[in-house]
Formats: structure tokens, sequence, C-alpha cells
């Protein structure tokens, strides 16, 4: 065997082995929170997890268990977006994501600890973000109706110069 024939077969072998690797695991996704990692009780928090590549299933586990799927519905989706809220003590822990792709698990996420503070934002915040609480539109009430009155007031003064000068001419 020549020398070049060789070295055809060795890349040959080494190209078949890396393809045949890369067929057998899958890359791990990447796994983010938002709004961070320490929520307090009552709010809303979600986990955003992206793949390498597209998916066709991603899973979000808590420990060891599987607690939410979700099945790829477009082509080209590489993200799942996993909403958990209102969190309690019992949210808190440790997070990981994983996907499927062509029946082939990929390896799992980095963990992400998640953390729950004890305090209570059900009640001692808005319910709705950017609408203020009652106190604060009265007081919106109160001067919408003084410049009310000083529209009221201009309009006034203007239909007085207004019929003054059709009086004189």
């Amino acid at each position: 065997m020549s020398l070049h024939s060789a070295t055809v077969v060795a890349l040959v072998l080494c190209l078949g082995w890396t393809i045949n690797t890369q067929q057998e695991s899958l890359l791990s996704p990447s796994i983010s929170a938002d709004p961070g990692l320490e929520i307090p009780q009552g709010h809303s928090a979600k986990f955003v997890c992206t793949s390498p590549v597209e998916y066709d299933t991603f899973c979000l586990e808590k420990g060891s268990t599987t607690i939410m799927n979700k099945k790829n519905d477009l082509p080209s989706q590489k993200q799942a977006i996993f909403h958990l809220g209102p969190v309690n003590e019992d949210t808190a822990g440790s997070y990981q994501c994983l996907y499927e792709k062509e029946s082939k698990w990929s390896q799992r996420s980095k963990t992400l600890e998640l953390k729950v503070t004890s305090e209570d934002v059900t009640h001692t915040s808005d319910p709705v973000p950017g609408v203020t609480s009652g106190p604060t539109l009265q007081s919106y009430k109160v001067w919408n109706d003084v410049r009310m009155a000083l529209a009221g007031v201009v309009l006034l003064v203007l239909g007085a110069i207004i019929g003054e000068a059709w009086y004189n001419q």
C-alpha cells in the first residue's frame, strides 16, 4: 500500500468516526432565567432554553423530574420558553433543560438554582404592571379637572375677544 493510499484511508476513517460521534450525542442547550434567579414569592418567572440546533421537544427538569415539555411547532425554532408562576417556596430548586431531536436526547444544560424570597408581593404590588393604584388615579382625576376648568376659562376669554371684535365691525 502506498503512502498516498494509506493517508486517504486514514482520512476516511477519521471522517467517519467524527460523523458517527456527532450523530450519537447532541450538544447541550443553554438555559437562562427571566427576570433572574431570585424571585419574590407571588411573582412569575420564565426559563428560556436554547438549543444549538432545531429541536423536536424540549424538557424542563426540576432536580431529576421532568416538570414541563414543549414540542416544536416551527421548523426553524431553536428556543423554548417555560413560564412558572406565581412562584412559592415549592418552586425553588435546581432546574435544567434538555432537548430531543430525531429520537436522540441531548446532554443536560448547566444547572440554574432558582431562589424564592419570602416577600409576598401578591397583595402589596400592583396587580397589572404599569397600572397605578387607586389614590394615584384619584390625584390624576383632580389634576384633569383643574386642566378642564382652565381650558374652559381660556375658551370663555377667546369667545369674549371674538364677540367684541365682531360687535365693533
